[in-house]
């Protein structure tokens, strides 16, 4: 498909076979067309990916040194024909909510929420663990009193931190992250602690789920339709799970709660970290390894740089100080430090398809007071495209990994959630067309894989996952 900048090149040609000055633009061109050229990912590039994708899979699934951790989560495919009332506990920041969710034959017939918001107090050092719980108990015993879910069966917890998880029911925190550091939890069994506080408050309902957000995605696509086989976060991180037949997992012979057979059970990928290792396949620019050098975790999360919400904007800002640096770009007047440019600019700058590009000036003098012509607004839009078409082929290499690696792409549904995903215009579209080309190289026609919006797997998801774990698992 022709852009603006190969009718810019045709017109320009056309003036210098005239006569007319056009060098200087020329060279412009070409130090964005290279830009567009590293940027790109051609189908052979992405099956060169595809390949160690699925190489890595099967070395984290032996316990080998995988860039993948390929984390059992004891959730088992299994009948989803559940009916009872199941609650879910969210617990990743500041804020926690509670959720009643009531099942019919595997159906949502009514749902409900309440959130909670945390004392910084008892997010610090010189508070315990056992604080910090109790306090979570009796917001829940609160929200049973008022919303009448003592009924509830079960209770799936939704815990956003590092966990090392022994079986679906029991998670050690490996350590805290955003912000807390509440003392006496890390390297303790976080729903053993729940539990005792819920018995301290008088709490009776059975904690049966220790969840993953990812892990909580595909279930709640599942309980939709069975054919849904991976679940991806395209949000502020990134992440996919998808169900493995319990015989791969080479590293846990006999997990906890496996009935024996060819049952599947839901393997967390935490894909963000692909290549980490060796990198040696994901095409780095210098904007993407000068992000990976400024940030916390240097020389891993390599394939979570490249796709994710949290950097995406930081590789807008990055390319456009390098267009300035080359001239083609006017000086920035004010300062552009670092992650000054949301992802969310780049949804408003895709979405203006107008022919003087109000939208995209309008964006870049809010940010900086960047005066820009329509020329120079069309090569910032241009390489916007460029940044997004790129995260979603990538991601979208990542799903054909797991589907070609399963042989489950025939109809696979891949439940997906998060903002880059929902907000980004033509996002999905371009991960459909891509999934086309790449199942057509493998010479697979008419696969009717379906991209699938799938959206509160810390909240639904985790309340279905305590009602599949209310049943023992069943072979599928």
């Amino acid at each position: 498909m022709a852009t603006d900048l190969d009718h810019r090149l045709s017109t320009i040609l056309d003036h210098l076979k005239k006569g007319h000055e056009g060098v200087r633009v020329l060279q412009d061109l070409a130090v964005v067309y290279d830009m567009k050229e590293a940027l790109s990912m051609p189908v052979d590039k992405l099956n060169q990916i595809i390949v160690h994708f699925i190489g890595d899979m099967y070395l984290g699934l032996e316990g080998k040194t995988s860039s993948f951790k390929m984390l059992p989560s004891y959730v088992y495919k299994g009948d989803a024909n559940v009916s009872g009332t199941f609650l879910a506990l969210d617990l990743g920041g500041t804020n926690f909510r509670v959720m009643s969710l009531t099942l019919d034959c595997g159906k949502v017939v009514q749902e409900d929420q309440v959130k909670y918001e945390i004392p910084s107090a008892l997010m610090r050092s010189d508070k315990s663990g056992e604080e910090l719980f109790d306090f979570i108990a009796k917001c829940v015993k609160e929200y049973q009193e008022k919303q009448v879910a003592s009924k509830a069966e079960g209770l799936g917890f939704t815990f956003s931190f590092p966990v090392l998880q022994h079986g679906i029911d029991s998670g050690i925190l490996i350590t805290w992250t955003k912000g807390f550091s509440t003392k006496g939890v890390e390297g303790r069994d976080v729903v053993m602690l729940l539990r005792e506080a819920f018995a301290r408050e008088g709490v009776k309902i059975p904690v049966s789920a220790l969840v993953n957000d990812t892990v909580g995605t595909l279930v709640a696509g599942y309980f939709a339709d069975h054919h849904a086989e991976v679940g991806v976060i395209l949000g502020t991180g990134s992440n996919a799970c998808y169900w493995e037949d319990v015989p791969q997992i080479r590293k846990l012979p006999s997990p906890s709660g496996w009935l024996g057979g060819d049952q599947k059970m839901c393997i967390n990928i935490e894909w963000g970290n692909f290549d980490s290792i060796n990198q040696n396949v994901l095409p780095y620019t210098e904007m993407d390894n000068e992000i990976d050098r400024q940030s916390p975790n240097p020389g891993r999360q390599r394939f979570e740089k490249l796709i994710s919400g949290m950097y995406l904007g930081e590789i807008a800002r990055l390319l456009i100080l390098k267009l300035v640096r080359h001239g083609i770009l006017p000086t920035v007047p004010t300062q552009v430090p670092p992650f000054s440019l949301p992802s969310v600019a780049i949804s408003e700058v895709l979405r203006d398809e107008s022919a003087d590009l109000a939208q995209v000036r309008a964006v870049f003098y809010k940010l900086y007071k960047y005066e820009l012509t329509t020329g120079q607004a069309t090569t910032i839009r241009d390489m916007f495209c460029c940044i997004t078409l790129r995260s979603a082929r990538l991601a979208a290499s990542g799903i054909a990994a797991i589907l070609l690696k399963t042989g489950n792409v025939k109809n696979a549904k891949i439940c997906v959630d998060g903002s880059v995903f929902e907000k980004t215009p033509y996002y999905k579209q371009q991960m459909e067309q891509c999934l086309d080309e790449i199942f057509e190289s493998h010479g697979i026609t008419s696969h009717g894989v379906q991209l699938v919006p799938t959206s509160n797997g810390s909240g639904v998801g985790a309340a279905m996952i305590s009602a599949l774990a209310k049943r023992a698992p069943t072979s599928s």
